[in-house]
């Protein structure tokens, strides 16, 4: 827990500043006509969505493809725009600290970690507290050490002390009253991750959640990782069952604690004096259903690429299949992608379909709980999420005509649940992981042509409250060169040209080797179980309970943390 004094940068934050090294943002660049017209702030505000995450990996390339660049790019087509985006390189390294962002997008945000807060229940404690982690603190660039870090550096400067989220939004709308903007727009997606641990079967402290099918794979990772996971676990550190009622619930935030929250971010956005500065709108977005994403997979999915290696492969009666022609938001049993790939790859090694099976059924028949998201966890996560959307819809209402609802969550899950087609050139998209073309890699955030749909349905609100006459994305343009387009059919994408380490390596092992040809499959490498935990450790060692054990116990395999 941490609950740090504010701070004060001193001379050395006052003579960056001075000294002109913090540069003035982007401004996007504007027709002739517009030229002489003030330019408008685009300020986003959110999680990974809006930071511009695709498989599990934040660097340019994927931020450059996300929805908020895509808007941005559409409406510099007709306004001056001061934009900027704080880019990574695919190390991870902030590209040009010294650029005050406006994308302020943090992934893995949500509404208490935007103000600084760490969520009471997913911590395991009895109240919400401050801490340190999602705060931007550094002095100097080089101390970049975390995502908060090099997304917010530095507005923590200019704020004059360590910065949350919510903090540099209100250094931006203050400085509304000194910069010579006559409008401004504010994007706002939060709440995504007040869901995302529960869905997703990751996260949470004390212990943290992981779906890993632990047991199973055990005798196939390197001694040090198992001695690793094994302690942890015995310790109450990290569970490899996250799929418990009891779990699922820990993992949601209350309906209570979100609305009370909710309320707060609008209100510390309408600055001053309780509204939005003059000529500003905010438009928040809503929530698509978690358990609808392609990173769960239901029976249908699990058949379909276990029965590449095996062709007599079936779930097991346990596990409720999804019934066709359904398009209601729980259809199915559902595991996490990384439950499946550990099931792929230790069926591709030698092991037999009742062992592969084990993760999902005990032997007595009946569903192995801890790995496997029943339909009724399914609809409590779901009425969650619903509950959320209902009071983002009651907020906005309640505040205004210069605060404007996206309905984004009623579009996707429509999508989602297959109740409509995202259709783009003759290709629908739909929830399906690799052959449904809609996702990255992880499964969870928009590939390329999805990210321009959702920036489309950004732009029409945009248009329709401002009278701006912003032009819609290119879907056909950008699906083109969507690196997670399954085009030749066989339920596999190429993902894209580099990979990052993490579990962006993991899912690399499971690209497309020839797009063009359904015939070639990925082919597990004789050293996949070596490859897989090098991964596993490369990741785990990002949670501070893992990391801190793994020192304990003095695994020297463990303990030469990446770069």
């Amino acid at each position: 827990m941490s609950n740090r004094n504010r701070w004060n940068p001193g001379p050395i934050a006052t003579c960056l500043v001075a000294a002109g090294l913090v540069a003035a943002p982007a401004v996007a660049p504007a027709g002739p006509l517009q030229a002489a017209a003030p330019p408008t702030l685009l300020l986003g505000l959110g999680d990974s969505l809006t930071h511009g995450t695709m498989d599990a990996t934040n660097n340019a390339t994927n931020t450059l493809n996300a929805y908020l660049q895509g808007v941005a790019d559409s409406l510099g087509q007709v306004m001056p725009l001061t934009f900027s985006q704080p880019l990574f390189d695919d190390a991870g390294v902030r590209m040009d600290p010294f650029v005050k962002p406006t994308n302020l997008g943090v992934d893995g945000a949500n509404i208490f970690s935007m103000v600084g807060l760490e969520y009471y229940k997913r911590a395991g404690v009895d109240e919400s507290y401050p801490s340190d982690d999602y705060l931007c603190d550094p002095i100097l660039p080089r101390r970049l050490e975390d995502k908060y870090d090099r997304v917010l550096y530095p507005l923590n400067l200019l704020h004059g002390a360590p910065a949350s989220q919510m903090d540099g939004a209100r250094w931006w709308l203050k400085r509304s009253a000194l910069d010579p903007w006559t409008s401004g727009l504010v994007i706002l997606w939060i709440g995504n991750n007040d869901s995302s641990a529960a869905s997703l079967g990751a996260g949470g402290q004390s212990p943290t959640y992981q779906p890993l099918p632990f047991d199973a794979i055990a005798a196939e990772l390197s001694p040090g990782l198992r001695r690793l996971l094994g302690e942890a676990e015995a310790r109450g550190l990290v569970s490899f069952e996250p799929f418990t009622e009891s779990a699922i619930l820990r993992n949601l935030t209350d309906l209570a604690d979100f609305e009370a929250q909710y309320g707060q971010l609008l209100d510390l956005l309408e600055y001053p004096a309780g509204r939005l500065p003059a000529g500003f709108d905010l438009f928040a977005l809503t929530l698509p259903y978690y358990t609808g994403v392609g990173y769960l997979m239901d029976a249908e999915d699990l058949e379909l690429y276990l029965r590449k290696l095996s062709p007599d492969y079936s779930v097991p009666a346990s596990f409720a299949r999804p019934q066709p022609g359904q398009t209601t938001a729980v259809n199915g049993d559902r595991i996490s992608l990384f439950t499946f790939l550990m099931m792929y790859t230790l069926l591709g090694t030698g092991a037999s379909i009742d062992e592969v099976n084990a993760i999902l059924e005990d032997a007595d028949g009946t569903q192995a709980d801890g790995l496997v998201l029943s339909e009724a966890e399914q609809r409590l996560i779901v009425e969650r999420i619903e509950g959320f959307n209902a009071l983002i819809r009651s907020a906005i209402a309640a505040r205004g005509p210069r605060m404007h609802l996206v309905d984004m969550g009623a579009l996707l899950n429509d999508a989602l649940t297959g109740a409509t087609t995202i259709e783009v050139g003759g290709r629908a998209f739909t929830r399906r992981w690799g052959r449904g073309h809609a996702f990255s890699m992880d499964g969870v955030h928009p590939g390329h042509t999805i990210q321009g749909y959702v920036a489309n349905q950004v732009i029409a609100a945009i248009n329709e409250a401002t009278g701006a006459e912003a032009p819609d994305r290119d879907l056909e343009t950008i699906m083109a060169s969507d690196p997670y387009v399954d085009r030749d059919g066989d339920g596999w994408v190429p993902g894209p040209d580099s990979v990052s380490a993490g579990v962006a390596e993991l899912l690399a092992l499971f690209r497309d080797p020839d797009d063009g040809d359904a015939a070639v499959q990925p082919v597990l490498p004789a050293d996949i179980w070596d490859q897989i935990s090098a991964i596993l450790v490369r990741s785990l060692l990002g949670i501070e309970a893992i990391r801190g054990e793994a020192e304990r116990l003095g695994i020297a395999e463990a303990t030469d943390r990446p770069d």
